[in-house]
């Protein structure tokens, strides 16, 4: 773990991040953009204000890390949050955003709160936090069955691991699903082995410890030097930076390849030229922000979509902006998240598109909940979702 005050020094006050921050576009204030946020972790590291006072600042930031890729210094503006976030925790800690962390990484608990009568997590933390604008709703797991794949399949000439996850387990298996039938279809078997939280969602708020506890335990879970496959976007952009975590992370995290990224090396392309099953299909993709940004994959999920014969993919105005969920945001601040989401979902419906793709459970959620307020007919799916439908057709998907 790198020093605070070594990277915060590294800003210099340039600026340019600021237009590519979603915050700051929305409020314009200083305080609410990466350079005003890292000013103040700066002047309270050094004891000028307490931490305490950064606090509101730091909670409204999305962690989006948009302003990474804006930075001609290369300051890694994702390390600071979460340094920043944890030294506001020691000193005003929130043991309501840390029962939030919890609920959405336990799959029990996760399980156990969607069958509830009142499956909306406001319902039980709400009150802790703003409350106005629309509540997160936990999703209903999608758990379509999916014909058996065909006889003619490739010899297995490799093996890889492949995230299970937490919250990603519950609700969205039918994309795990699709992932391993897609690496199938090019020759790779899928390791079976017991792989639970990353950390991701404890990292990004600032429970380091904690966060570095579920790596430590990932890293023991998938020893041997294969590639780890990752389809929820947040948990490969941590996972790709667990140097940051844990002494042993940084081999571990050369591993790691986000399913788009790893498909699309190993010809996936060429495979889906074959297929015409959604022929006439128009398609829009949303950048999920720890892909894009996070990650620096933007090409490869839209290679592998341009592939598809026969598709219309149509570019979404303001893709790789921010659709309010951002982990658990879209819970502690809802009206910021749903002002984000009201921009997300106009810029989607304007496509004229009847599906947009994305990376990260999160994104798939959020998005699919404010196209459902909005009455519009859009489907919201997984890239591995939409590359699979492609094999098999769109109405196991449905």
């Amino acid at each position: 773990m790198k020093v605070l005050d070594d990277l915060t020094a590294q800003c210099i006050r340039c600026g340019f991040c600021l237009e590519a921050c979603p915050t700051f576009k929305l409020t314009g204030s200083e305080l609410e953009s990466p350079r005003g946020r890292i000013y103040l972790a700066r002047s309270a590291e050094e004891g000028v204000i307490d931490w305490s006072e950064t606090k509101p600042h730091f909670d409204r930031c999305l962690g989006c890390l948009a302003c990474e890729p804006a930075c001609p210094s290369a300051v890694q503006y994702g390390e600071i949050l979460e340094l920043a976030r944890s030294r506001v925790e020691a000193v005003e800690p929130s043991p309501a955003k840390a029962a939030v962390v919890d609920s959405v990484t336990a799959p029990v608990l996760m399980e156990l709160s969607r069958l509830s009568p009142i499956a909306r997590i406001p319902g039980i933390f709400g009150r802790f936090f703003e409350a106005e604008g629309m509540e997160a709703s936990i999703p209903r797991p999608e758990h379509g069955r999916l014909p058996p794949l065909e006889d003619t399949l490739p010899p297995v000439t490799g093996e890889v691991y492949l995230l299970e996850g937490c919250a990603m387990r519950v609700l969205y298996p039918r994309v795990h699903a699709a992932t391993r039938r897609l690496l199938r279809r090019l020759g790779f078997a899928v390791r079976a082995v017991e792989s639970g939280c990353c950390g991701s969602m404890h990292a990004h708020n600032g429970y380091l410890e904690a966060a570095a506890d579920r790596a430590e335990a990932l890293i023991a879970a998938m020893p041997d030097d294969l590639p780890v496959i990752v389809d929820s976007a947040g948990c490969g952009s941590t996972m790709k930076r667990y140097e940051q975590l844990v002494p042993e992370g940084g081999r571990f995290a050369a591993r790691v390849k986000d399913s788009s990224e790893f498909l699309v090396a190993h010809g996936l392309g060429d495979l889906l030229t074959s297929t015409r099953r959604l022929n006439g299909l128009a398609i829009t993709y949303h950048d999920a922000c720890h892909l894009a940004h996070g990650q620096g994959i933007k090409d490869a999920p839209r290679a592998l979509l341009s592939a598809i014969p026969g598709i219309e993919l149509l570019e979404l105005a303001e893709s790789d902006m921010c659709c309010g969920s951002a982990g658990i945001y879209n819970v502690v601040q809802p009206a910021m998240a749903k002002a984000l989401l009201d921009r997300k979902v106009s810029n989607v419906e304007q496509t004229g598109a009847a599906v947009v793709a994305t990376g990260n459970p999160g994104c798939h959620a959020w998005i699919a909940q404010g196209i459902r307020q909005s009455g519009s007919k859009v489907a919201v799916r997984h890239t591995m979702e939409v590359l699979e439908a492609a094999f098999i057709g769109l109405e196991p998907f449905a």
